[in-house]
């Protein structure tokens, strides 16, 4: 009896893997009792606003001051939908020893995965509406400025709950070869290993961004006209190099609306004999308004 092999589960399931191994910001997106969807516009998602009163004086004739608790739902609207088809000829696949699945992965690797973390640093650094400091870290620098990072979040009370510490690559070296933070651990085996990993930074994960997906202001090219067929994402003119951000997890509401997969195999692709494959990426990153100053951004100094 031959085999049944449904494509589509077993390429989302590759894909799916691929996406939450390579995107540094997965670890942003909500839990769903965040946020929920407008049944009468699949544009718009509604996110959980709470809003409580401070304390007053107590009366022992009238007992407790009242107070107002207010849950709103807030409109947001998402503002990125991309997507691109590939056609892959029965022959051309053939003669090049690959596959649907092996372009499928590769573009999901170095296409997709990237945008949707650029887009969402820069969307973090639009809502936080500037970069909290400026500054061109060394060696000898790094760690104090992530510490005044730490203290500004405290000061302003910012949750210290699911903080993460996302770095670039630079910073990540220069913490490496801080003095005052230099974490080294010998592990005897056949030969010496010397491992100077950096996972935690004051109990937040220290996640490193490469640099082509670290600024705050990117232009997301139409894929269709003039010298922007090859689409993508560079950054903007005038943008700045992000040296590290630190937020909640629990402030920013990642979501992905629609990322599926259209894989259509030969034998049902009516216009060609080819793998017909395709992806549309409908997504965005919000933060309630009345958490947007729980963000702290530290970037190089404008060129």
């Amino acid at each position: 009896m031959p085999n049944t092999v449904n494509y589509s589960l077993a390429y989302r399931n590759m894909l799916d893997r691929i996406y939450k191994q390579d995107a540094t910001t997965s670890i942003l997106e909500a839990a769903e009792s965040q946020y929920k969807f407008a049944p009468e516009s699949a544009k718009t998602i509604y996110l959980k606003k709470i809003s409580t009163q401070a304390l007053g004086d107590y009366s022992r004739s009238g007992g407790y001051v009242a107070g107002t608790a207010t849950i709103e739902w807030e409109a947001h609207t998402f503002g990125m939908d991309r997507g691109r088809s590939y056609n892959l000829d029965v022959m051309d696949a053939q003669e090049a020893m690959t596959s649907a699945m092996e372009l499928m992965a590769e573009n999901m690797r170095t296409n997709i995965v990237p945008e949707i973390d650029a887009y969402r640093y820069e969307k973090i650094c639009t809502l936080a509406s500037s970069i909290d400091e400026q500054e061109l870290l060394t060696y000898d620098t790094v760690v104090d400025a992530i510490d005044t990072g730490v203290q500004t979040l405290d000061d302003a009370e910012v949750t210290k709950d699911g903080r993460v510490l996302f770095v670039s690559n630079t910073t990540y070296k220069n913490l490496k070869q801080a003095g005052d933070f230099i974490n080294v651990r010998f592990g005897q085996t056949n030969n010496t290993k010397l491992d100077r990993t950096i996972e935690t930074f004051d109990n937040m994960p220290l996640i490193k961004v490469p640099k082509a997906r670290f600024y705050n202001d990117f232009d997301f090219l139409d894929g269709t006209s003039g010298g922007e067929t090859a689409g993508g994402f560079t950054p903007a003119s005038g943008a700045v190099e992000l040296n590290f951000i630190i937020v909640p997890m629990s402030i920013v509401i990642a979501v992905i609306r629609h990322m599926p997969e259209k894989i259509i195999p030969p034998a049902l692709n009516q216009t060609a004999d080819a793998w017909f494959f395709a992806y549309r990426l409908y997504h965005d990153l919000f933060v309630p308004d009345n958490k947007v100053d729980g963000i702290y951004i530290h970037s190089k100094p404008a060129a």
